[in-house]
Order: C-alpha cells, then sequence, then structure tokens
C-alpha cells in the first residue's frame, strides 16, 4: 500500500461525504433546486469517482449479473421488510419518509431512479475510497452503511434508532450485492424495486 494510493482513497472518501452533506442543503438554496437535487450525488460521485479511480470507479458499470439479481433482490426485500417489523414491535410506528407527501407517479419514473443512481454511487465511492487507503471491504461497508442511514435525517428526521435498524441493515445487503456482481445496475434495480415496493402504502389513503 503506497501512500499516493492511500491517500487518493481518503480524499475520494472525504469528497464523497462532502458531497452527500451538499445534498442535504445546497440544492434547496439554488433555483430549480428539485432538478439539481435529482443529479446532484450521481453527477458529482460519478465525476469525482471517475477523476480519482478511473478504471476502478467504471469497472462497476461493465458488468451485470442476472444470478445475483435472482438472490439479491428477494434478500433485499426480506432484509427491509423484516427491519421495519421489528422496529415497528420493538419501537411503534415508523416515523414516514417526507417524500409521502409529494410523490407522483411522475416522480417515481423520472426522479427516483437517478436520485437512487446518486445513493449508489455515494454508498460505491466510500467503499472504493476506504478499500482503496487499505481498510478491508466489510469495515468499508459498515462505515459506508451507517452514513447511508444518517443521511437520510432530512428524510426521517433525528430518529436515529430508527434509521439504523432499518436502514443500516438494508445497505448491508446492497452493499454485499454490489460487491458479488460487480455491477453497480444490480444494486441499483435492488433498491429501486424494494422504494418503489414502499411508496405504493403512499398512494393507498
Amino acid at each position: 500500500m503506497t501512500e499516493e494510493k492511500k491517500q487518493t482513497g481518503l480524499l475520494l472518501f472525504g469528497v464523497t461525504i462532502l458531497i452527500g452533506i451538499g445534498y442535504q442543503y445546497i440544492p434547496a438554496l439554488l433555483p430549480f433546486g428539485s432538478v439539481i437535487g435529482t443529479i446532484w450525488n450521481a453527477l458529482l460521485c460519478g465525476l469525482i469517482g471517475y477523476y480519482l479511480l478511473k478504471d476502478r470507479f467504471t469497472e462497476q458499470f461493465k458488468h451485470f449479473s442476472w444470478k445475483t439479481l435472482a438472490w439479491g433482490l428477494p434478500l433485499t426485500l426480506f432484509v427491509g421488510i423484516l427491519c421495519g417489523v421489528l422496529y415497528q414491535q420493538f419501537f411503534g410506528e415508523a416515523t414516514k419518509n417526507s417524500v409521502a407527501d409529494v410523490i407522483s407517479l411522475q416522480m417515481i419514473f423520472l426522479q427516483v431512479p437517478f436520485m437512487l443512481m446518486g445513493e449508489e454511487l455515494l454508498s460505491t465511492n466510500l467503499i472504493l475510497g476506504l478499500e482503496k487507503a487499505g481498510m478491508s471491504f466489510h469495515w468499508a461497508s459498515l462505515i459506508c452503511s451507517v452514513l447511508f442511514a444518517l443521511w437520510h435525517i432530512p428524510a426521517y428526521g433525528f430518529h436515529i434508532a430508527q434509521l439504523l435498524i432499518t436502514l443500516l441493515p438494508l445497505r448491508l445487503v446492497l452493499n454485499y450485492i454490489w460487491k458479488k456482481s460487480e455491477s453497480i445496475w444490480v444494486s441499483w434495480i435492488c433498491h429501486f424495486l424494494y422504494d418503489c415496493l414502499g411508496f405504493v402504502q403512499f398512494f393507498m389513503k
């Protein structure tokens, strides 16, 4: 492990965190904030990931595994639903995602896919950066998952227990799917379909 590789990995990790923090505030303060927010994470994480890692970053876009998707999607749904049920049993009704007030079919198909690709790139950049810095995938995935859960505070409020119990395990599963498939497309599809299942309840009023 050279010092240069370690510094590159830590730089990617740090800049990705800043991009994630910026998403919480900057798009809301700028003109066309909703449009900027849709592509913010995907665009900036794509640029910084490619600039710092080149082929290692683009490799995740070149693969697809139907086999991993076949077991990854049911696993994603199972873990997500199970964690939600367990939280409800022990802590009561979970706080609803703030998107419930604005969600529409148009948003699901025209905005959500780009937003979730942004979340996937935030996550994979964090893992790739930490791995580049010398950390194992397992520890990198755990750190990524904690940050992923906390990045949802604006959507769910400061309900830290809920975020860690319901979102951290889900992110761990998505990270594992990404690692096994070597494809961001597979984890993105699992993420999108899981969220779509969650959106169904918002239309049943």
